[in-house]
């Protein structure tokens, strides 16, 4: 038993390296639409630079005669794994804030560890890495778009805080499981969580820019107050409902914005404070609006011809939003109502 969860933990390890690889790469390079800073893309990277090097670690604690908890360099990456991830939650949902001298404080724990017995470190670690955990899913959960999202993003900020609680209490009882088991476990729940996110980066990119908008919107100072509301309201929906704008697979938030004389900023605040939604998810709703009544008005027209004439860029994209706004598949949702016609 032991020999196969060995394995597996190995397996997760060299699962690791190649995601945090890939999603630093795809964090600083590409994902257009979502609004960075050079200190979100330092965070980036070292948060998974150090996840990956406490992976490494336990491969060599699982494979040789290496004791990571006795490395510095092991511990080191304990504690600044934590601030980075505060550092890149922070210039996430903030992304106008910028890098204040008070921040320096939360790498404090980090040079007093040099001083600290190495039994002290990993319990500092994790409790203030819980404590930046759960102070991010409390905040994310608190915004309007995500009471009323989907079941994935419950399940995944869900999971999350699970994770972080169960790791925390992991190191409280390494004085009685030993240092194999704790590596076992905890180089499991690093793939675990990591696996999380390449899923939710592959079915759903958009839920960081909606998080990134909804905290706008929910925290920062209003930008419309200058703003004629309802008659910009009434242009967007001319735009959607006369003009059909959403059909253009290009479109942009700051495309949209220009039309109405707006920042992105303005029309991002506007459509999530008049319609409850992100950019991104306001559009989508209107494709998959337009979509359901072309699949009944035009039963011989193929999926892949309503994808595109609605917009979407690819006929996966087009399955995996309409599934997740109607609980069926393009195909289903034609049949079932045809049937019944």
């Amino acid at each position: 038993m032991m020999d196969m969860l060995t394995h597996f933990s190995v397996f997760l390890v060299g699962y690791t390296l190649f995601s945090a690889a890939s999603l630093a790469f795809a964090y600083v390079f590409f994902l257009p639409h979502l609004k960075k800073n050079i200190y979100s893309k330092l965070a980036c990277v070292t948060l998974l630079l150090g996840l990956a090097s406490l992976q490494y670690c336990h491969y060599l604690s699982l494979t040789s005669s290496f004791d990571a908890l006795a490395n510095q360099y092991y511990l080191t990456c304990l504690l600044l794994v934590p601030a980075s991830f505060y550092y890149f939650s922070r210039f996430v949902l903030f992304v106008d804030s910028t890098l204040e001298l008070k921040l320096v404080i939360h790498l404090i724990p980090i040079l007093v560890s040099f001083f600290l017995p190495d039994k002290i470190v990993p319990p500092v670690a994790f409790m203030i890495g819980s404590a930046y955990c759960l102070w991010f899913v409390h905040l994310v959960l608190k915004l309007r778009i995500q009471q009323g999202g989907y079941v994935l993003e419950r399940f995944f900020f869900g999971s999350f805080a699970i994770i972080v609680i169960l790791a925390l209490l992991l190191v409280l009882m390494l004085p009685y499981i030993g240092n194999t088991i704790f590596y076992l476990f905890y180089g499991g729940s690093i793939g675990f969580i990591m696996f999380l996110v390449c899923t939710v980066v592959i079915i759903f990119p958009e839920m960081l820019n909606d998080i990134q908008t909804a905290t706008q919107v929910t925290y920062v100072k209003s930008t419309l107050c200058d703003i004629n509301v309802d008659a910009k309201k009434m242009q967007l929906e001319l735009l959607i409902q006369q003009d059909n704008i959403y059909q253009n697979e290009k479109l942009s938030l700051s495309y949209m914005a220009n039309l109405l004389d707006l920042s992105a900023h303005q029309l991002s605040e506007l459509i999530n404070t008049k319609y409850g939604f992100s950019f991104s998810r306001f559009v989508r709703r209107h494709r998959i609006e337009q979509a359901k009544r072309l699949l009944l008005a035009e039963p011989n027209t193929s999926v892949l011809a309503i994808s595109i004439m609605t917009g979407f860029q690819s006929q996966s994209n087009f399955y995996t939003a309409f599934k997740n706004e109607t609980k069926e598949s393009p195909g289903q949702y034609r049949s079932s109502r045809l049937a019944t016609s």
